[in-house]
């Protein structure tokens, strides 16, 4: 009967130790490239969605809403980006006799308060089939300007939201400043704040992303959004090392310019992206 002696299992297994080894040398680096390849993956996803999704809100806000502050939150930087968002809109009546629903209708009087007004055509996400939920309309807004007597901040080029039925928008009486020249009007939903805080560059991601919701506007920007009253804050972002965001905007060209700088760091790995947005500030 055959066998091995301690001396041959003793080599057996330091040969086998030896060659382990040098497998594990060969493979730690790939999986190393690999572990930090899906990690650095991840980090952009994260960055490249948050970016998208504040994108998509903020080029459907009310022209002349967005506004860009920089403050301090629990002792860091932060950056708080604020719009009011557009459900749905269209054009209302200007001209006697103009057709709505084969019916002619009323003109809105911009010399008097009014309390409802016709619309020329459907109005989108609010037909027959709704896509937006009245209840989330809160004002109906005629030509916001961003400036002083025509404000939507300060309820200046606004009125309560009360209803739509048929082709007719009902709302609180308002004598609204100014006419559209294009005859537009729009109904938007409550304030929406990005709240970038917790931010410190050169550091791990500590910072985060926030959307406020659920509160009320106010005539001057909140610095710190979620501590105000009903204000619902949802994360879109975590492990933020870098936040910045400027605003531009050209009155005489209607339209503005939001640049955003966003680093995301973890685990020794960073990603950043700048990002610029096109605001429509045509009202």
């Amino acid at each position: 009967m055959g066998g091995f002696t301690l001396v041959e299992m003793v080599v057996v297994m330091t040969i086998t130790g030896i060659l382990v080894a040098i497998v594990a040398v060969f493979i730690s680096r790939p999986m190393e490239g690999l572990i930090d390849s899906t990690r650095r993956v991840a980090l952009a996803d994260s960055a490249d969605t948050a970016l998208r999704r504040l994108r998509r809100d903020v080029q459907r806000a009310l022209p002349n809403s967005v506004r860009v502050a920089t403050t301090t939150i629990s002792g860091q930087s932060a950056t708080v980006i604020e719009y009011l968002p557009t459900i749905s809109g269209g054009r209302y009546c200007s001209e006697p006799g103009t057709s709505v629903a084969g019916a002619p209708c009323t003109p809105l009087d911009f010399s008097a308060a009014a309390s409802s007004f016709d619309v020329i055509g459907p109005l989108p996400g609010l037909g027959a089939t709704p896509v937006f939920d009245a209840a989330d309309i809160r004002e109906v807004a005629i030509y916001n300007l961003g400036i002083t007597d025509a404000d939507a901040y300060r309820s200046e080029s606004t009125s309560a939201f009360s209803g739509f039925s048929g082709a007719t928008v009902t709302m609180a009486a308002k004598q609204f400043p100014f006419p559209s020249p294009g005859s537009r009007f729009q109904l938007i939903g409550g304030p929406v704040s990005y709240v970038c805080s917790g931010a410190v560059a050169g550091r791990e991601g500590v910072g985060s992303l926030r959307r406020v919701t659920g509160y009320a506007k106010q005539a001057t920007q909140p610095l710190d959004p979620a501590l105000l009253p009903n204000a619902v804050s949802a994360l879109v972002a975590s492990n933020v090392s870098v936040c910045t965001a400027d605003y531009a905007q050209a009155v005489i060209d209607q339209w503005g310019l939001l640049s955003i700088s966003l680093q995301l760091r973890r685990s020794g790995e960073n990603v950043s992206l700048n990002h610029e947005i096109h605001v429509n500030n045509n009202p």
